[in-house]
């Protein structure tokens, strides 16, 4: 009885939260808008410095993904230097070897998670503003995201956990820092807060719902059946998303909602490109994309299209994640719309693979195909995201901090050898190649 009277609390909270959210970043957007523009330019170097999260190499991997799939032209070079339990006095004491010593143009600093532990907002505060001065010092853009929330199932103003309470006073002082020095900073903290939150709750009451089933019949009485009513009503209902390995390194959807949440406040360019065709083959229209080799037969149409850059690469985990944050598909805007199809079921496929069933209607209104994580586009997203795991860890990324820490030149120049030669690798597999498609109704 206690836990659905506290579910039941939530649930009003969760409103609240969601409309208060909803000002926060309509608001929270413009400010970006108009004072920030995507930070990354052809020819920077960008270095991602943090604790343990960012030496995950997760989502700050989808980050840059998202970048070489959307600028696969420019040369520019993400440089990994996350250290697992760093705090900003650990990272000052590094910075000269492990920041600087990659010649940046731009430089990110997520910290905060291990700060809080025996910190307070004040120095934590002082301390993000000494980075912040050592890399203009650098004539570098400095950018100061907040650390992410703990995943023990806090909502805006009603904390689980102790951890997760100071995160929220820490993102507060790091956003006046912002204001005050006309510092770009992320708040992640606190949209995530409440992604994350929910997601807790679903995960709770389904778990509570799956015990009650297991009761045995024989047992009876008024709270028996309160809670035999409440597992019923929660058939249907989500079961949540499981994060793993740890509320504080989740994985999975968890990181893909980070990497999102990064870029939204970033202020990235989401168009991809966008196609129009009509079922008897006519190009109506072709925005950032070449489209060729058109047929219309029995009902079946097929072309060739050929985008200038691609969309986001992801893998399953963003199934996933779209569940919790579906407005990561409007980060890529990936478009195909096919109007005056006869009503009715549609196969489509991506050189031969299988990668939708979709309604006429849906085809008509225009399909945002930014999401399909199977045929070459899923392949595509494996082999990008396999190859920057190899760039920004073991051995290519620390053989070259290593050397850098330990001043040898020589040891530095094979790195920097196995660092261009994966790179080379990252930006040929990021190259837009043509793909067959064939829209056919489902028999």
């Amino acid at each position: 009885m206690t836990m659905i009277r506290h579910m039941n609390k939530k649930v009003w909270l969760i409103a609240a939260a969601y409309c208060a959210m909803l000002f926060a970043c309509w608001s929270g957007a413009a400010t970006t808008q108009n004072r920030d523009a995507f930070p990354l330019k052809d020819g920077d170097t960008w270095v991602m410095a943090g604790d343990s999260i960012t030496a995950q190499h997760l989502h700050s991997n989808y980050l840059e993904a998202y970048c070489y799939a959307r600028f696969p032209k420019w040369t520019f070079h993400f440089r990994n230097s996350g250290v697992g339990g760093n705090t900003i006095p650990t990272l000052l004491a590094r910075f000269d070897w492990d920041v600087a010593a990659w010649e940046p143009t731009v430089v990110s600093v997520e910290l905060g998670m291990n700060d809080q532990v025996a910190g307070v907002p004040t120095n934590y505060v002082i301390g993000m503003k000494k980075l912040t001065d050592l890399t203009r010092e650098l004539n570098a853009r400095p950018i100061l995201i907040s650390s992410s929330p703990v995943d023990d199932g806090s909502m805006p103003g009603e904390w689980t956990g102790e951890r997760c309470k100071k995160i929220h006073f820490f993102t507060e002082a790091l956003n006046e820092l912002g204001k005050k020095e006309n510092i770009q900073v992320i708040d992640q903290y606190h949209p995530l807060l409440y992604i994350w939150g929910k997601n807790k709750m679903f995960q709770n009451a389904s778990a509570v719902a799956a015990s009650v089933r297991r009761l045995k019949p024989t047992e009876n009485g008024p709270e028996f059946d309160i809670l035999q009513a409440f597992a019923k009503s929660w058939e249907g209902k989500p079961a949540g998303v499981s994060f793993g390995p740890d509320n504080v390194h989740v994985a999975g959807a968890g990181q893909v909602t980070m990497a999102a949440t990064i870029l939204m406040a970033l202020n990235v360019e989401r168009e991809v490109s966008s196609a129009t065709i009509k079922p008897d083959g006519t190009i109506v229209a072709a925005e950032g994309c070449k489209i060729d080799k058109v047929g219309s037969n029995n009902g079946k149409l097929s072309f060739t299209r050929l985008d200038e850059r691609s969309p986001w690469p992801m893998t399953e985990d963003l199934a996933s994640a779209l569940q919790l944050m579906p407005g990561i598909a409007d980060l890529s805007r990936y478009m195909l719309t096919i109007p005056g199809l006869p009503n009715g079921q549609y196969r489509v496929t991506m050189d031969g693979t299988l990668v939708a069933t979709l309604n006429s209607q849906e085809l008509a209104k225009g399909w945002n195909m930014s999401t399909v994580v199977e045929g070459p586009l899923g392949a595509r997203a494996k082999n990008i995201l396999a190859l920057l795991s190899q760039l920004q860890g073991k051995p290519i990324n620390t053989n070259w901090r290593d050397a850098s820490k330990e001043k040898d030149e020589a040891k530095l120049a094979a790195a920097q050898q196995a660092i261009d030669a994966c790179e080379a690798k990252v930006q040929t597999a990021c190259q837009p190649a043509p793909i067959r498609f064939e829209i056919e109704p489902v028999k």
